[in-house]
């Protein structure tokens, strides 16, 4: 699909999409799990997960050989180490830092709507300093709803002055594309991002897909390949 001729508003995705938050993400999963007396496990083993949250990270790394109760209280302890930690390591993805600068020097308004509870989100976003530039931040628990749900979506739009139709979404996940055609919008996957081999991206039917944060302005111009 080539870009919308009239597009006003991006909206990204947060872990895996606009920030690799993967390195901190997983070193509270590994903490966690070697206070529990396993093995750590490797960042790119886990990364796959990270767009599942604490408890799908957990899973995997524990492979199971654990009670719901001894999860619960492991992803309890991972989420504090996380808060702790929350942007240690966490970065731009390479050239993501190009873009938003692009997008404000073109007057795009650019926003954030992830599923990540402010809690975190919050926080991350103050440490980078993106708390201040990002035209709106919908967390998880913004709304009523989260994604694949279109309010988030729809709220977003609202707030940066535009109308979905003339927004497109950038996520990592099945279900950031599915909210994005829920609420109306293009959509475009990141394949950069954290894409587990058993759902690859271009099953999704995202109406783009970044290989890279810049493919981005090549698709904004109608370049992209």
């Amino acid at each position: 699909m080539a870009r919308q001729t009239c597009l006003w508003g991006v909206l990204f995705d947060l872990d895996g999409t606009l920030l690799d938050t993967a390195p901190d993400l997983v070193h509270a999963c590994n903490t966690a799990v070697v206070e529990a007396g396993l093995e750590p496990q490797a960042l790119e083993f886990l990364k796959p997960m990270v767009s599942g949250g604490a408890s799908a990270m957990l899973r995997l790394a524990l492979n199971a050989n654990r009670s719901e109760a001894d999860l619960e209280r492991l992803e309890e302890r991972m989420l504090s180490i996380y808060l702790d930690n929350i942007a240690v390591h966490t970065r731009f993805f390479a050239g993501m830092d190009e873009v938003l600068d692009e997008l404000e020097s073109r007057a795009i308004s650019w926003g954030i709507v992830t599923n990540k509870l402010s809690c975190f989100t919050d926080p991350l976003l103050q440490s980078l300093g993106l708390d201040t530039r990002s035209g709106c931040v919908i967390s998880g628990d913004t709304l009523s709803e989260m994604k694949p749900h279109p309010m988030p979506m729809w709220e977003a739009c609202r707030r940066i002055g535009s109308v979905p139709a003339e927004c497109v979404y950038i996520g990592d996940a099945r279900r950031d594309i599915e909210a994005g055609k829920n609420a109306g919008m293009a959509t475009l996957a990141a394949l950069y991002g954290y894409i587990p081999e058993n759902d690859p991206a271009h099953g999704w039917g995202a109406d783009g897909l970044l290989r890279q944060p810049t493919d981005l302005l090549a698709w904004l111009d109608g370049t992209l390949a």
